[in-house]
């Protein structure tokens, strides 16, 4: 039996890097963070996931780039559904400039899109490999080191109080129900009164 759980452990650790340069290639936030907390548990490395995500969000976003750019044939079908949103990437990406590339990591509706319009423009594709990998570094070490150093805290507070794990769900029961109060005093409109 020890020798399965040994043997699963040890797949676990070739593939599970493998599964996360490939999510991290279509800048997937869980990737990074569940490797984050796999690596408080031991279970992986953070500076190799860190690294790892690094390179596959890099790869990731570079060949989206390369490949809309030079076979805009191909993507041609593919990009007329986006065109607005396209578009708007552009006149965001003339706005905001470079900071763009940074921010689009972060936004989940436009990290595809500020690719595939940076491909589709004459954006210097040195300056954004540059500044994407830059990106991307920053990415990956924020993302894993929030998701490693917060489930830390989890299960330190787990091993502290864990005899008291009812006060957990009255204390998740009170801010659902503050948060349902305070939507509802905030979000309904101010009645202006008569004077």
């Amino acid at each position: 039996m020890e020798s399965t759980i040994n043997s699963f452990r040890d797949s676990f650790d070739s593939w599970g890097y493998i599964v996360l340069f490939l999510y991290c290639m279509g800048s997937g936030y869980v990737g990074i963070l569940a490797a984050g907390v796999l690596s408080s548990l031991e279970q992986m490395s953070l500076s190799l996931s860190i690294l790892i995500a690094t390179l596959g969000n890099i790869f990731g976003s570079s060949m989206l780039v390369y490949a809309v750019r030079y076979e805009k044939k191909e993507f041609a079908k593919y990009l007329s559904k986006h065109r607005r949103k396209i578009a708007l990437m552009h006149l965001w990406l003339r706005k905001y400039g470079s900071i763009l590339i940074f921010i689009n990591k972060y936004l989940y509706g436009i990290k595809f899109l500020v690719p595939v319009a940076i491909g589709v423009s004459r954006y210097n594709f040195k300056k954004f490999l540059l500044l994407n990998a830059l990106s991307c570094v920053i990415w990956a070490s924020l993302l894993g080191s929030v998701a490693f150093y917060s489930s830390k805290f989890i299960i330190g507070l787990f091993d502290k109080y864990g005899q008291y794990s009812y006060l957990a769900v009255v204390a998740v029961f009170a801010v659902v129900l503050i948060g349902i109060i305070a939507l509802n005093r905030f979000s309904k409109p101010k009645v202006l009164e008569n004077e």
